[in-house]
């Protein structure tokens, strides 16, 4: 039988479809990662749209047979337009996006809280990028139960030294010290940087965000956050090959 159904949802891609229409990826409250079809999205300014980044009420014609949805309504609660005037923002955006896409399975709820903060972030703090995208990450590794201990080796559970320097291992899908570790140098955490992961990774986001790190500290765990979730992602991410997030904030 079909049926109407709605979810608050984040557009995370849109294509074409069709000569006119879109198909539309979104994240939803209530039903996780599915596909939505806007039909004449593409040619008519009074057909329901849905832009990326666009987090709302999606109202959906559910057919059960086909196992597919339709795209009737959204009341929108934030565009996020703003971060589409900043190219820093707009990269983090779109690889927030990516990666919520390839890591699917875990919480919906609690990956589209995680999302929707994330992205009001990026339209109110442009000049905090950096953190927010390392913030970002370092929740979202929660939310697929990782959940990475940067004070001691969950292998050989021994308590880091205060100055120690970790390392990473692939099986864990974790950061250990060096006598566990599986990976070469390129992940490496230095003591400075445990401390901050550590501290901030109580608190809510826009706390943590707030917690001043330097340019310096900020390129170093962006990089590392960055190597962390092309790990857990378990394939290439479009949003890091042109090398633009490593080197834009």
């Amino acid at each position: 039988m079909e049926r109407n159904v709605s979810s608050l949802a984040i557009v995370l891609h849109s294509i074409r479809y069709g000569q006119m229409n879109r198909r539309l990826k979104l994240l939803t409250l209530d039903f996780g990662l599915i596909d939505v079809v806007s039909y004449g999205a593409r040619k008519s300014i009074k057909a329901v749209k849905g832009d990326v980044f666009s987090d709302g009420q999606f109202f959906m014609y559910y057919n059960p047979v086909k196992r597919d949805y339709t795209l009737k309504d959204v009341q929108l609660i934030a565009t996020h337009d703003e971060i589409r005037t900043d190219l820093g923002a707009n990269y983090a955006a779109l690889f927030f996006c990516e990666l919520v896409i390839n890591t699917n399975g875990g919480d919906s709820t609690s990956q589209y809280g995680l999302l929707s903060k994330a992205l009001d972030m990026l339209c109110s703090h442009q000049d905090l990028v950096g953190r927010i995208l390392i913030q970002f990450v370092l929740r979202l590794l929660d939310i697929c139960g990782l959940q990475a201990d940067f004070t001691r080796c969950p292998i050989c559970e021994r308590t880091y030294a205060v100055e120690e320097i970790i390392r990473f291992n692939s099986q864990m899908g974790s950061p250990c010290c060096e006598a566990c570790a599986t990976l070469d140098t390129a992940m490496v955490l230095g003591p400075g940087a445990r401390r901050y992961l550590t501290l901030t990774k109580g608190m809510d986001f826009p706390a943590a965000v707030a917690v001043e790190l330097s340019e310096r500290a900020t390129l170093r765990i962006k990089a590392y956050m960055l190597r962390y979730a092309s790990f857990i992602s378990g394939k290439e991410l479009k949003t890091l090959s042109g090398g633009m997030l490593q080197t834009l904030f």
